[in-house]
Formats: C-alpha cells, structure tokens, sequence
C-alpha cells in the first residue's frame, strides 16, 4: 500500500509548477527524500512566516496558531494513539481517524500560510526576506541535514583517553593547590576548599540555600583577583565539557544506515535570525584540541572528496563600519589592516607592527564587547584586570570611533521611536519599552538597548550568511546536478511571481505534519516513550510513515 501512494503522489511531489506549502515542510522534504522522492517548488511555511512577524516569541506552534488565528482545536495525537503504557503506534491506529488527523494538519497549515503571509505583505520588506531568502533556504538546510557529517570514530576515542589523562593532570595540580584531595566536581567540596580552607572572599551566595556560590561567573572573579585554583577549576570544567559533551558523546549519535551524524538546523528559534543547531549543537563543536590542529578535528572528508570552510573575516565589525559610517574604522577595513591589532594599539599606545599576541586579544575582546554592549565590570571579568583599567578601555575605544557611539544613540532612539530594529535585508525585532531610558549612557544601558543594538549587527551578519548559503549551494547545484531542486524550483517560481493556487488546486500539501515548532509534540508528549522520534538522527534511518511529531 505504501509503494502505490508514494507511486501516485511522487508526480505532484517532484513537479516544479505545482507549489508546495506546509508547517515546518523541511520534515517534509527530509522524509519524501528518504523515499526517493525530491520535493520540488517549495513555496512556503507557515511556521517560517509567523517566525518573521514574531521573532521574539518563544513559540511558534501549529496548534497555538491555530487557536489564535482560526479558533480552531486540532486533534490532540494522544488521541490518536493514547498515552504512557496504553499507547499504541500510528500502525495501529485506524486509517480513517488517521485521514482526518493528517487532513487537518494540511489544510490548518494551508489557511494559516495564507493569512500569515498576508501580514508580511504589510510589513515592509518582510514579505521579500521571506520569499527570497528565507523560503529558498529550507532546501538548503533540509540538504545539510540529509548529506549528514562524517565523523572520525577512532580519532575521538583515542582523543578521550588523551583528554582523561589531561583532566586527572590538572586534578593532581588542583589538589597540590589546595593542600588535599577533593572531588572537583562537587559543588559542596570545592566550596569548603575555597571559602574554608582557603578563606577566600565569597562572591555571591545561591537563591535557593543562600550558601557561597561555586558558579562559573564566582570563578571567573576569583581567577580575575589572582588566585591560581579557581583558574585551573575553570580549566577542569572546560576540558570536562568538551570531552563529555562532544568528544564521548558525538560517537553515539552516528546513523547506524549512514554512518554520519545528522544535525538538525533551526531556522525559527534566534530572534536575531541566526542558525542554531541541535541533536547535536554541532555550531558549538570545538575548532581545535590543541593549538596548530586540523581545523575541524574528527570531521575527515569522505574518500575522493575535500572539505572547503568559507566565512567572512570579521563580518559584524565590517558592518559596524557600514552601518556607524566611523572614517577610522572605514579606513582601517579599506587597507585591510587588522582591525583587532589596530585597537590594541592605539589603547596600548604602542605601533601596530609591535603589537603582541596578547594585547591583539585585548582589542578582539574590545571590539566585540562594544558591539554587545559589554559593561566595564563584563570587560574586566573577561581580560582578568581591574574595572577602572575596562572602563579605560572603553572611553578610549569610543574616542577613537567616535561615530560608533554616535550610531548606537541614534539606533537606540529610532527603536525607541519605532518600537522595533531592522536588519539589512528588513528583518525586523521587536521590543517593549516601558523599563527602557532612550537616554542612557553606554554605561547605563539596559538588556533590552544592548539587545537591540546587538539585532541590527547580528541579525545583518546573520541575512548575509543565509544569503551566502544559497548563492554557494544554487553553484554547486548547478555544477553537479543537471536537474532542478527544491531550493532553484522555489526560487524561479517566486521571481516570477507564480500563483499560489486556490484551495481547489495549483497547490499540494503533505499531510501528517509535523506540525512544526508547531503542534509541540515532538518535544512534549508526542515523542514519550517513542525512541524513533525522541531523537533526531533516528528519523533518518529508512521510515515508515510512522507517527509524525507535530511541533
């Protein structure tokens, strides 16, 4: 039955006229192409199109936006398939109430698409990041996602024993430290070491027990006075972290069918517009081990294959430039200097051929920390010196560039005025105002000024790359495919400006969604108990068309 319903939908499925709309449709591209079928003229999502007009919200579900928009209650999967030891798998759910629950994710996400896309069209420049950028770039992840990232297993068992004998180094320079063994791990330990033993000054105590804090921010202010042990606590953690996070876990999250790990790529969660990854975070893989080592380690490319790593150098600092107009930091880009050595000279007062390795971390961490709108205490924890010298810092960056804080006031003003900061290509975020003083100082700003601040920088960074991504992928494909994807179908349809279709045609939908960051179900109950959907990489082995997670 499965062969003759994918027989007769994989025409629709793959033909380029006819477009596509759905919830979270990259589930939909990755599923059809498991079973040989390649998705064509993706031309909208709903969940994508809610992300734009909502970008702060920390939702953007199918069931929530059905209640919202069509007061309208969608069929719960528990329902369906029932819950804890009761429940059942959608094989054994009968196929009509299946029909009716596919049915409804369809047409729910159909009508939502229609009226969220309809309120991009009044946003000004919402509508073309959506269909330009945004649309054409779910078949550029849901690709990323498929092809998968090979991982060299025997490198990074052979790295975890490296890495445990390094930890049980720093363990033993620990104990000497401290004149006696403890468990570094244990909260309650290292606090009697420290505030004790040692008579340390406690930094801030907990919420809940009002005991000393052992916390990362407590050791990065102890390891800042001086003090040798909470800097090799630091350490310890750091090395723990890496080896259980990735270097122990990364190897038990390989496909079994593919021998690669598949990350899942988040197009809809940063409000800034950023990517994020999970299942693994792989964004938060280490570069390096150890300085001078292959650039990414564990990560070889496949036989008769190269890995090619493209970035911009120094994309959000150049976009400071564009966007303050500052003529130092413009000229300094023109001669291609570098920009982090050229402010560590100027605050070190030393030539910038004499700047050393140390002090260009300095101006790296100057650099950015203006640009997050990082406090002279955030910048003294950061460079271990005291807050005057930070403060220092800062005043001598802004006299430098003097434009840069001249352009952060102004953006501060007009997102006050407007309630929202745009990007480069129009992406918008929202703030409430109500606790924001418009005239501040740099000093003084609240989370919300360096938040919006941080928007216009980061979300721009954020659009160029997504417009890098597809520029690079549509060569590529040109290159090596003779035929047409997803990405170029949808892509060529929307220039051309192409009807969406009516509700009686012109138009297919998959049913069964995944209802996106949509029906939450993925996430919450739908997946309990559910191995095969609790994770991931394990919808990437050959399916059934088994219960869908409807987010």
């Amino acid at each position: 039955m499965k062969v003759l319903v994918l027989d007769a939908l994989k025409p629709i499925f793959e033909d380029a006229a006819i477009a596509k709309v759905n919830q979270n449709i990259k589930y939909d591209l990755l599923v059809l192409r498991q079973h040989g079928i390649r998705l064509a003229n993706v031309a909208g999502d709903s969940m994508v199109a809610h992300y734009l007009l909502n970008a702060g919200a920390r939702s953007h579900n199918l069931d929530e936006m059905t209640r919202k928009f069509l007061k309208h209650e969608n069929i719960s999967i528990s329902e369906l398939i029932g819950k804890g030891k009761k429940q059942i798998t959608m094989a054994e759910v009968r196929t009509e109430a299946i029909r009716k629950y596919a049915g409804e994710d369809a047409d729910t996400a159909w009508r939502l698409a229609r009226i969220l896309e309809a309120k991009l069209d009044e946003e000004d420049g919402l509508r073309t990041l959506y269909d330009r950028m945004e649309i054409p770039l779910i078949g550029v992840l849901a690709e990323l996602e498929f092809n998968g990232v090979r991982l060299d297993v025997p490198f990074l068992k052979k790295l975890s024993v490296e890495m445990e004998a390094q930890l049980a180094d720093i363990e033993k320079a620990i104990h000497k430290l401290a004149g006696r063994e403890f468990n570094v791990a244990s909260p309650k330990q290292l606090r009697e070491v420290l505030f004790d033993d040692m008579r340390l000054r406690v930094q801030k105590r907990t919420g809940t027990t009002g005991e000393a804090s052992t916390d990362q921010e407590t050791l990065e202010k102890l390891a800042a006075q001086g003090h040798e042990l909470p800097r090799r606590i630091i350490e310890h953690r750091q090395v723990a972290k890496l080896k259980g996070t990735y270097v122990d876990a990364l190897p038990a999250l390989v496909n079994p069918n593919t021998g690669r790990i598949h990350t899942s790529f988040n197009q809809t969660v940063a409000a800034t517009g950023r990517l994020s990854s999970s299942d693994p975070n792989l964004p938060e893989h280490p570069r390096s081990h150890r300085p001078g080592e292959a650039d990414p380690p564990g990560v070889p490319a496949a036989d008769g294959w190269q890995i090619l790593t493209a970035d911009y150098s120094q994309i959000e600092l150049r976009l400071l430039a564009h966007f303050s107009g500052d003529d130092v930091l413009r000229a300094a880009f023109a001669a291609d200097r570098d920009i982090h050595a050229s402010v560590a000279a100027n605050i070190f007062k030393v030539p910038e051929s004499e700047v050393t390795s140390a002090q260009r971390g300095v101006g790296k961490t100057i650099n950015f920390g203006v640009i997050y709108g990082m406090s002279a205490f955030g910048l003294a924890l950061r460079l271990g010196i005291p807050k005057g010298d930070a403060a220092k810092f800062i005043e001598d960056y802004f006299a430098r560039f003097p434009k840069v804080l001249a352009y952060q006031n102004l953006l501060l003003e007009k997102a006050y005025a407007n309630r929202f900061v745009s990007t480069i290509s129009g992406r918008r975020r929202r703030f409430e105002m109500s606790d924001w003083d418009v005239k501040s100082s740099y000093r003084n700003r609240s989370q919300a000024a360096r938040e919006a601040i941080n928007m216009e920088i980061q979300g721009s960074a954020a659009d160029l790359m997504k417009q890098a991504m597809l520029n690079v992928h549509r060569r590529l494909a040109a290159r090596t495919a003779p035929g047409e994807d997803a990405v170029d179908g949808a892509r060529r349809t929307r220039l051309r400006g192409a009807a969406r279709g009516s509700d009686g045609g012109g138009t297919a939908r998959a049913g069964g969604n995944d209802r996106g960051h949509g029906r939450g179900r993925a996430a919450e109950s739908g997946c309990s108990g559910r191995p095969e959907l609790a994770r991931r990489r394990e919808s990437l082995k050959p399916l059934s068309f088994e219960r869908r997670p409807r987010l």
